[in-house]
């Protein structure tokens, strides 16, 4: 074994942004490799509830209705000064003209990673990925460029961008991570003036937590306007 082969272990792992065609994530699979690790990764999660006057203690209390989309936020630096690099890796690349300017490098990532695909009709579909830290089916939700530093002639030397991403997963994944199996919970409804798709879920499934999947399998554009007479498809659910 060499002794590149035995500080391989110690390399330092990178996050890692792969970019799909597909909500599945096997389609034209791209992968972007940040140039610094983020200092800092934030996950939120969030419960939503409404308020609920009928407590029969004379006190209102929250009412569970559902379980918001995940996000994760961070903070990515691109350079274009080479003070991350060093040696025989800052020659190599300056001698066969791959360095990459600031430009050029939020130009890419903005074409893979965030901008509308001409095929999809939207933006591609992501995936996070960092060592334990994190593996999180996603899509750029926001993003914010922040220029820090210029050349005399005013060229980008340097960058923050703050981005966040939010929760996306297939309808596969979403029944594996619900527990979505069991035929037997299987039912079409007819819906009603005045019904709610997290009431209906909640009236089903005994909880308003899956009207997103719901929402998703019926391709429903909006699931707060929903037309009388309009057939609802409730997929099994394993209790």
């Amino acid at each position: 074994m060499s002794v590149l082969d035995k500080l391989r272990p110690f390399k330092l792992q990178k996050l890692k942004i792969s970019s799909f065609d597909n909500q599945e994530r096997t389609a034209n699979g791209l992968d972007f490799e940040v140039m610094y690790n983020p200092e800092s990764v934030q996950q939120n999660f969030t419960n939503k509830f409404a308020r609920n006057p009928n407590n029969p203690l004379n006190k209102e209390d929250a009412e569970f209705t559902y379980s918001a989309l995940s996000t994760v936020r961070m903070k990515l630096i691109f350079d274009g000064t080479n003070v991350h690099q060093y040696g025989a890796e800052t020659i190599a690349k300056l001698a066969l003209g791959i360095q990459k300017s600031v430009k050029d490098q939020i130009d890419y990532f903005l074409t893979n990673i965030v901008k509308v695909k001409g095929k999809l009709h939207e933006p591609p579909f992501l995936v996070l990925s960092w060592g334990k830290t994190i593996n999180f089916n996603c899509r750029l939700a926001s993003l914010d460029i922040n220029y820090t530093l210029f050349d005399r002639s005013g060229h980008p030397l340097r960058a923050e961008l703050n981005i966040s991403f939010v929760e996306d997963d297939a309808i596969d994944e979403q029944k594996k991570k619900l527990g979505l199996e069991s035929p037997d919970l299987t039912h079409y409804r007819m819906v009603k003036a005045g019904d709610q798709l997290p009431l209906m879920c909640q009236d089903i499934y005994g909880s308003p937590m899956y009207y997103p999947l719901v929402a998703r399998v019926n391709k429903l554009k909006s699931f707060r306007n929903l037309t009388p007479g309009q057939e609802i498809y409730f997929p099994p659910i394993e209790k």
